[in-house]
């Protein structure tokens, strides 16, 4: 059986639970906790996103149990469904407490989830976007200069997700065009000079895409 962990081990860490605490119920950004620790704003990222990943994983295990399941796969299964389509810790957790309420109140004792604006606000969850919402995705982007905050309102996704969409999107086409030109040579330095061209750098999968078709 799943051994259930208590949720005070998410304040071992103080804080990493202070930074957390900011970020989720005071409506503080990553800039501002930064200053707030004296940290720089890719510490502070990581810090929050890691204690995320953490919850989230105690979510899991602990709403297993409380349903008498023998393993975390079936909870999983809802919880990756979530991921893919809010591709952001803050809502994937916000999702579960929705989800599974009293189990993770109760569980929480008395420490705050995701407030309840946060959750009244997220984008209703679907399964998959389709290809039609990822050609308008694109379209929108391309085409009408929209900020992926625009994206995400219009779309009714979050931020990430319409981020996310975009860039997978050109991935997959860099991919594509690396393999073709990879296949036209026998030289396996020369393949290998191909993907190295294409993603040992720093550039965004745009970028990278209209590297390859001026090549």
């Amino acid at each position: 059986m799943l051994k259930d962990v208590s949720y005070s081990v998410l304040k071992e860490d103080e804080r990493a639970y202070k930074i957390m605490l900011l970020k989720d119920q005071d409506g503080y950004n990553f800039s501002d906790i930064a200053k707030e620790f004296d940290l720089s704003l890719a510490r502070v990222t990581q810090i929050y996103r890691r204690l995320k990943i953490r919850q989230i994983r105690l979510y899991i295990n602990h709403i297993s149990v409380a349903l008498g399941y023998d393993s975390v796969s079936r909870v999983e299964k809802i919880y990756n469904d979530a991921a893919d389509f809010y591709r952001d810790y803050s809502y994937e957790c916000a999702y579960l407490e929705n989800e599974y309420k009293e189990i993770l109140a109760e569980y929480r004792a008395g420490e705050p989830g995701m407030p309840e604006q946060f959750v009244k606000s997220m984008p209703p969850f679907k399964r998959e976007l389709g290809e039609k919402a990822i050609s308008r995705i694109i379209e929108m982007r391309e085409k009408e200069n929209e900020t992926f905050d625009d994206i995400a309102k219009k779309m009714h996704i979050t931020r990430t997700k319409a981020k996310y969409t975009y860039d997978s999107y050109y991935h997959a086409r860099v991919l594509c065009l690396a393999r073709q030109l990879a296949d036209k040579t026998d030289d396996s330095k020369k393949k290998a000079a191909i993907f190295d061209y294409c993603f040992k750098n720093n550039f965004s999968p745009k970028k990278r895409y209209e590297m390859l078709i001026k090549k």
